[in-house]
């Protein structure tokens, strides 16, 4: 396995801050599966913009990469720090993986979002306003560089005003609202139980991705509190965050992101 970390201004020279690219990569050593063509998953932890969640990181990562994708932990700028720095962050990062894909091992056209709470915001951003003119102006990104090729949101923020009202931008930011039918496809997982982003996000997201006519998978498992990240014991912070059932989702998800 390959580790490397990489800051902002290597990812992208207009950036500032202290935004971080964390690789797990499999290396090429003649496997049938070294053919460059593996998928590439951004990841983005939650953490209310306020802190970048460990259950959420690593662990994800290890799991993708275990699954044979690629996977690279983004840690984005945190409040006070708001709208638009963690979106040009993480359209600068795709772009990178994008523009490295070779030496990476993925395809330019298999680089995937995936977003937990916060982060499922984040990801929900980068799906829904990839055209931006703001990638644009400040990065000189085109849209097809920013653009994800899949779109994998665990119990994200959605509509809720609590998460998104500190970054600014509210009514910009309220995802359901921003769906598009040009909106990669995607794959959704939440919990009846979560107390600390309702379901409705999620439900209401995957509505809107319907009605937009974007293919959309939708797990939603009864039982299971917020914030479980894999909902196994590598990355349960308590026996309350261990769900064996809900953590059939990665699973079904590298399932589904193979097939897309």
């Amino acid at each position: 396995m390959n580790c490397f970390q990489i800051f902002a201004k290597q990812f992208h020279p207009a950036l500032d801050g202290g935004a971080g690219l964390q690789a797990y990569c499999r290396g090429r050593t003649g496997l049938l599966a070294d053919d460059g063509a593996r998928w590439g998953v951004l990841i983005l932890p939650g953490g209310g913009y306020e802190r970048i969640a460990p259950a959420e990181s690593e662990p994800v990562a290890l799991a993708f990469l275990a699954a044979g994708v690629q996977a690279f932990v983004l840690s984005y700028s945190l409040l006070p720090q708001g709208w638009p720095q963690q979106f040009l962050e993480g359209a600068a990062a795709l772009a990178w993986l994008r523009a490295h894909a070779g030496e990476l091992g993925i395809r330019p056209d298999r680089v995937a979002v995936c977003g937990f709470s916060a982060g499922g915001h984040l990801a929900g951003c980068l799906s829904c306003l990839w055209d931006h003119p703001l990638l644009g102006e400040r990065l000189g990104l085109t849209p097809e560089q920013a653009r994800p090729n899949a779109a994998i949101l665990g119990y994200p923020v959605v509509n809720d005003m609590r998460y998104i009202a500190p970054l600014g931008g509210e009514e910009e930011l309220r995802l359901d609202r921003r769906v598009g039918s040009d909106h990669p496809p995607a794959f959704l997982w939440a919990t009846g139980e979560d107390a600390t982003v309702p379901v409705q996000n999620t439900l209401d997201y995957a509505a809107a991705l319907k009605r937009a006519g974007v293919p959309v998978e939708l797990h939603l498992f009864a039982r299971g509190p917020h914030a479980m990240g894999l909902a196994d014991r590598e990355s349960a912070r308590d026996q309350a965050h261990y769900t064996p059932h809900a953590a059939a989702w990665h699973g079904l998800c590298v399932d589904w992101l193979k097939g897309v």
